[in-house]
């Protein structure tokens, strides 16, 4: 049976960081800025972390 291959969409947008959460950026950051506010752009320059069931899903996507 062949390996499993990981979801590459996910790979890209989260990070498993070394204390096992999954790390993710902002969406709203790419374009139309204008119509954001400020407080809006300055939040999203930060990344999130997933909560513990959404890291749970988000890792069987990630399969290594």
């Amino acid at each position: 049976m062949p390996k499993m291959k990981s979801k590459r969409g996910a790979v890209k947008r989260f990070k498993i960081t070394a204390d096992g959460k999954m790390k993710k950026w902002n969406q709203n950051t790419s374009h139309l800025s204008h119509n954001k506010t400020h407080k809006m752009i300055r939040h999203n320059r930060k990344a999130r972390y997933l909560n513990a069931t959404m890291t749970k899903k988000m890792k069987t996507l990630i399969v290594k």
